[in-house]
């Protein structure tokens, strides 16, 4: 499995000169360092996740979808050890096409529609139709959910309420 740093780091819980460059270019964050240790201890090896981003409210670990499960662990206990070591809830959210990020991000609220808007510069926003009802059913604030998914697709998107 893969993690953000190499396994031997992990293992040792002593970064080696390759995995503190990574870090020093912002390539890695202490964040995936820290989630990475605790992972290996887990999971020994077995465990392996892409990225990890602090929000106000909670940690979310990107994960490749087969990792999901992993990472929760048998009845939860991984993602319970890791919530009260790190000190916040943990979301784990499967990397994919903008649609499954998307999902994974507002629910348990639903997605009533996403279209192309097409704008007179000749850029492309994606905007994201979510029933009105649902708002209070969003862990993170709107702006937020746009950052995050921007950040990890590079696409321009818009959530708006319907």
């Amino acid at each position: 499995m893969s993690l953000p740093i190499c396994s031997i780091c992990a293992k040792t819980k002593v970064l080696c000169s390759k995995c503190e460059s990574k870090l020093q270019r912002g390539e890695i964050s202490e964040l995936d360092v820290e989630i990475s240790k605790l992972l290996y201890e887990l999971g020994e090896g077995e465990i392996g996740f892409e990225r990890a981003i602090d929000t106000q409210n909670f940690i979310i670990i990107l994960t490749n979808k087969k990792n999901i499960g992993k990472i929760i662990g048998k009845g939860g206990d991984n993602i319970r050890h890791l919530s009260n070591t790190l000190g916040k809830q943990i979301r784990v959210i499967g990397t994919g096409d903008l649609e499954e990020i998307l999902y994974d991000f507002v629910a348990p609220a639903k997605v009533k529609s996403v279209n192309k808007v097409y704008k007179t510069d000749g850029s492309v926003t994606k905007r994201v139709k979510i029933e009105k009802r649902d708002k209070k059913k969003l862990r993170m604030d709107l702006t937020e959910i746009e950052k995050l998914i921007r950040s990890l697709t590079d696409e321009d998107i818009e959530i708006v309420y319907s």
